[in-house]
């Protein structure tokens, strides 16, 4: 068990990106967490009804919005490697 503190343990966040982590790497994950949870709010959607049903599909274009913004970055930083068909 640590008994001091280290800078690096100050942080409010539970989970870290792991030290080294290309920006490739980050994009893909994120890409993948994105597609993720555009595929579960349309999930949602479809299964909602009234405002909620609105609102779910409000947040899953704002999700797609965010995946598309995410894919654009993959192909600027590896235009030759990027090869997701999302």
């Amino acid at each position: 068990m640590k008994t001091q503190i280290d800078d690096d343990d100050m942080t409010n966040s539970v989970f870290n990106v792991r030290p080294g982590l290309s920006s490739e790497e980050a994009l893909v994950n994120a890409s993948e967490l994105l597609a993720s949870a555009s595929a579960m709010a349309n999930e949602q959607a479809f299964s909602s009804s009234g405002s909620q049903r609105l609102q779910t599909f409000g947040l899953a274009q704002l999700i797609g919005s965010a995946h598309l913004l995410v894919n654009d970055a993959l192909k600027k930083t590896s235009p030759v490697s990027f090869d997701l068909n999302t």
